[in-house]
């Protein structure tokens, strides 16, 4: 590819913070030399100009109308009027990228993050431009969204272990009307595995168990992000979340279901089925039992659910940390293998991330020989809307404790970027009575802003921008036990 870099003025001046104008062309090189090969332009033609805001404001009021420096501008060649030439080159002319350094620079400190990552992402954006991808209408930009993380992974530009690794799928709405990308200064290498066809394994795992045993935990754990929500009350996970891990030998996507449980409502019969309809779609089933706990009917019940699937079980008992004497395991061990042939038992601490790695090896043992189901970089096939909601009832649910168990659920009604790079969150905390609203709210609204602060920082952490979250409190009366509100939460079949 011909990358042709050019300076407008002629002797454009940067100030000496930003590094030099070699280096910063070739953080832009190297964004667009990536990005062409992607889609099969690699005998292209790109023109990029570096400028100051005072340029790019002039163009933005000439070609425009915007009465305001940019970051970034795209004229792609096919939008022109410039003839073809006849026998001309072969190399595809893609058009002209034009960065204000100057504003680049600005937003990179506003963010708190390096020119490379600023740089790379405004090359990538012109890019995407000129391939003509656009953001004017939302589904536009949600595509172009996903592209632009795409790229910025494949750059090895993405977020480090702390809460979420970009990208997630489908609803790719974190990027600001396509002016921002996930807003952190460091750079992570993107692993990129060899699969050998002979011997790469994949598939389907479910996480099944009675409530509050720690199966989201251990998700969280297994995979290194927080996609599934946690509190110590029962039955917080309420739809079956999709969680993928992606290893050199071996792609295992995790459904982490609903406790089974006897239910008391609409809500709780969707949640067993959910949790039961799963176990006949994948490879391995873990069972994961709490080790604090002794053997009832709930485990039982499982059990019985277990024998009619025919498909290896390992039986995972978790909260070993909790366990004041190691010796307590061999009867917990003892006794739910006679009563069940597992193909593996494994004693773990989800919290504490204790024997993961034995787990893990015992579930490869039954996976199939298959490809990558998904890109090695995706943690979960959820919309970001969803996962959202469920950042914001997991801080209402830790926050409310025991006096609203179960009766909170959350909607998503607007999520739209801001120009200034920030993302608008709408959301509604439904519950089913109003002296329940009144608990939410909490004396002078101050509980309802300490449900807003905490879900915030998780947010941010997930969307890789700031957040201006705008949280509001409503009845729905005995909405656990209404078919049409359940499916609007998108909690019924």
């Amino acid at each position: 590819m011909e990358i042709i870099i050019g300076y407008e003025p002629e002797d454009l001046q940067i100030a000496e913070k930003m590094g030099s104008l070699e280096e910063l062309e070739k953080i832009i090189r190297r964004a667009v030399e990536i990005t062409g090969p992607l889609y099969d332009v690699e005998k292209a033609e790109v023109s990029i100009t570096l400028t100051d805001d005072a340029h790019i404001h002039k163009l933005n009021q000439e070609y425009r109308g915007l009465d305001r420096p940019t970051d970034v501008l795209s004229f792609a060649f096919a939008d022109s009027e410039e003839p073809e030439v006849e026998d001309g080159p072969d190399s595809e002319v893609l058009g002209d990228i034009i960065i204000s350094l100057e504003r680049a620079w600005a937003q990179a400190e506003e963010y708190g993050h390096g020119m490379e990552r600023e740089l790379s992402f405004l090359a990538v954006h012109g890019m995407l431009h000129l391939l003509g991808y656009d953001h004017m209408e939302e589904e536009e930009r949600m595509e172009m969204e996903e592209e632009q993380r795409y790229i910025m992974g494949k750059l090895g530009i993405s977020r480090d272990g702390k809460g979420m690794v970009l990208p997630l799928a489908q609803e790719a709405q974190v990027t600001a009307g396509g002016t921002r990308a996930a807003r952190t200064e460091e750079t992570v290498p993107q692993q990129h595995f060899s699969i050998d066809p002979k011997t790469h394994k994949s598939g389907f795992v479910a996480v099944i168990g009675r409530p509050n045993v720690g199966k989201s935990t251990l998700i969280n754990s297994l995979i290194g992000q927080k996609i599934a929500i946690m509190s110590d009350k029962p039955q917080t996970t309420r739809t079956r979340i999709t969680c993928i891990l992606t290893q050199q030998d071996a792609q295992m996507v995790f459904l982490d279901t609903p406790g089974i449980h006897k239910p008391k409502h609409k809500l709780g019969e969707y949640m067993v089925k959910a949790a039961e309809g799963t176990l006949k779609e994948v490879d391995v089933i873990i069972f994961v039992v709490d080790a604090t706990e002794k053997f009832g009917p709930g485990e039982q019940y499982i059990l019985e659910r277990l024998q009619a699937t025919k498909k290896p079980v390992v039986l995972a008992i978790n909260k070993l940390d909790l366990l004041t004497d190691k010796e307590q395991l061999l009867p917990i061990i003892t006794g739910y293998n006679g009563r069940y042939s597992f193909t593996a038992t494994v004693p773990i601490s989800a919290k504490e991330e204790n024997n993961l790695e034995g787990l893990l090896t015992e579930i490869k043992k039954h996976l199939p020989k298959g490809p990558q189901y998904y890109p090695e970089d995706m943690v979960t096939d959820q919309p970001e809307r969803l996962i959202v909601a469920e950042l914001i009832r997991e801080k209402a649910l830790w926050q409310t404790r025991e006096e609203i168990p179960h009766a909170i659920a959350v909607d998503i009604e607007e999520m739209k970027a801001r120009a200034n790079g920030d993302m608008y969150v709408r959301a509604t905390i439904y519950v089913e009575r109003e002296s329940q609203k009144g608990i939410v709210i909490g004396k002078r609204g101050a509980l309802l802003k300490e449900i807003g602060a905490k879900s915030r920082e998780d947010i941010q952490m997930l969307l890789g921008c700031k957040v201006f979250l705008d949280l509001w409190v409503k009845v729905k009366k005995d909405w656990r036990n209404r078919d049409n509100v359940l499916s609007d939460f998108g909690l019924q079949d």
